[in-house]
């Protein structure tokens, strides 16, 4: 949401705007311009903060400043309302005196931004990107947890010295000193609310329209994101019963899969009155090429699709379109609780990640092995917004707000998500509350009962099959086996156990290898 270059010793000059941005001696702090966004200057003697954030509905007019000095009873008055926004945000605090600065994130993790701190300068930006230009070391701890298909929502990044802000954290930072907070974990939900069926989804109905209706949109910005899956129709169903006809905007899959989806999307366009693109995934396969490019910056935590929804996003925005709504979040609302999962599901479940695990594991060297498995205490605490929800915008997000789209994943808004993980478990069993949400809307003929989800989940194998012979000469030299994290055999025979079976439990710990190796081979260069 900002990029900021702040040499520390300039926190004690005077602040102003200039040309767009925050100027402090010969530091700028500049704000990503876009109509979902405001930034508010307020100054008062001896200190001054500056916050980015999501404007909302019912606020006045953006503002980029107030532009006196204000005494300290207003500066605390605004500050604390800055602490309490609804909508995500990023916050510069700077106090004069001893040049300290504190930076702060919102609760959503949009947007995360990306920090580099030295005895005398911070660098922030949402963009990975910006900092490719500087030496960069792989922090091997964190890319063994990668590999090994571990957790990685944490402020510790694969580039040592380059740290995530996540959701509600904090970063210190004065001459020669930097420290970095977490928030205090959010406790698990439990289900507790026991509900008619009517009220469980008018409740449902309302917090949709609660998290749509805090933004101020307008139906010609905004594109809605649609798989011809539940998560998106929801998604879709919701904006349009506000703001009216959208442009949707989607992927093809091949093979068996695709006239269920096209038939699905063709309903769902033509009942709520949809402006439907889509672009086929054979026509933008993922590029498997492992050399680095000059054209395009790579990410460890990477869109896996990346080529078909850069045409997707490329597309709605050359439309006029600034706003995209996303399904991301809604594999989270309805979690199946321990004492509830069928001894089927939970089998089946566990059989696909433990396996993936073991590939993964029989990936790695010794070294990168035994830090996989240990316990990583650097991990950003459970919060309101689901983990694997904020993992996928950190994927989305700098590829979206290069394109001048800013992302939307309401089905990630804390309130709804605390509503549906505390449901009796007939209401979240096979998302039932969503099935009634939708068949309310849509017809019931979209989502029956027995609707089977349409997945990417053959699009990576049958590709890596088809390029087999290219992948192996090009792992013949592998960066991540000269760092010592990877077993160049193994890796080797993984491609070849992918190619041959076309297994996802198989697949999951190749694609992570694949994405990381060419991060790698960039970062060196």
């Amino acid at each position: 949401m900002l990029k900021a270059e702040i040499a520390l010793s300039d926190l004690s000059s005077d602040v102003q705007w200039v040309d767009g941005a925050i100027a402090l001696g010969h530091s700028r702090i500049r704000p990503y311009l876009h109509t979902a966004l405001e930034t508010l200057l307020v100054r008062t003697q001896g200190q001054w903060f500056v916050i980015v954030r999501e404007r909302l509905a019912a606020a006045a007019p953006p503002r980029m400043e107030i532009p006196e000095v204000v005494d300290a009873e207003q500066f605390d008055q605004l500050y604390r309302a800055c602490l309490l926004w609804p909508l995500e945000y990023v916050m510069i605090e700077v106090a004069k005196e001893g040049n300290r600065v504190r930076v702060r994130s919102g609760v959503f993790g949009s947007a995360p931004v990306y920090c580099h701190v030295t005895a005398d300068r911070l660098v922030i930006s949402w963009d990975l990107a910006d900092f490719m230009r500087m030496p960069l070391a792989i922090n091997w701890e964190v890319a063994s947890r990668f590999l090994g298909l571990g957790n990685n929502y944490s402020a510790q990044h694969i580039c040592a010295g380059i740290m995530m802000l996540t959701e509600r954290a904090s970063l210190f930072v004065e001459p020669g000193k930097a420290r970095y907070q977490y928030p205090a974990a959010v406790e698990p939900a439990s289900p507790s609310m026991l509900l008619q069926e009517e009220e469980a989804l008018a409740r449902f109905e309302e917090l949709l329209r609660r998290a749509i209706s805090q933004r101020p949109l307008e139906a010609a910005k905004i594109a809605v994101e649609l798989s011809g899956g539940m998560d998106s129709a929801t998604v879709a169903s919701a904006v349009t019963a506000i703001h009216g006809p959208v442009a949707s905007r989607g992927i093809l899959l091949s093979g068996e899969q695709r006239h269920a989806q096209v038939a699905r999307r063709h309903r769902i366009a033509e009942r709520i009155r949809l402006s439907d693109e889509t672009v086929d995934i054979d026509a933008y396969p993922p590029s498997l090429d492992l050399r680095p490019t000059a054209q395009r910056t790579e990410y460890p935590h990477a869109e896996l699709y990346l080529e078909a929804f850069d045409t997707l996003w490329g597309s709605a925005r050359a439309q006029g379109c600034a706003f995209l709504f996303t399904g991301v979040g809604g594999d989270e609302l309805f979690p199946s609780y321990r004492d509830e999962a069928t001894q089927g599901e939970s089998k089946q479940g566990l059989s696909i990640v433990a396996q993936a695990r073991e590939h993964a594991h029989r990936l790695l060297t010794p070294r990168a092995l035994a830090a996989s498995r240990s316990l990583n205490g650097f991990d950003a605490p459970a919060g309101p917004v689901p983990i694997s929800a904020l993992l996928a915008g950190m994927c989305q997000a700098p590829h979206l707000l290069r394109h001048g789209l800013w992302p939307v994943n309401f089905l990630s808004d804390p309130g709804l998500v605390a509503f549906c993980h505390r449901l009796p478990r007939n209401d979240r069993h096979g998302r039932s509350i969503m099935r009634r949400y939708l068949h309310a809307r849509l017809g019931e003929d979209v989502f029956p009962v027995h609707y089977v989800k349409e997945t990417f989940a053959r699009v990576l194998p049958e590709l890596i099959s088809r390029q087999v012979k290219n992948i192996t000469h090009q792992l013949q030299n592998c960066a991540l086996a000269d760092l010592g994290l990877v077993d160049q055999r193994a890796a080797l025979a993984l491609l070849d156990t992918v190619a041959t079976r076309k297994e996802d439990a198989a697949t999951a710990p190749l694609v992570a290898f694949l994405w990381l190796e060419r991060f790698v081979r960039q970062v060196s260069g």
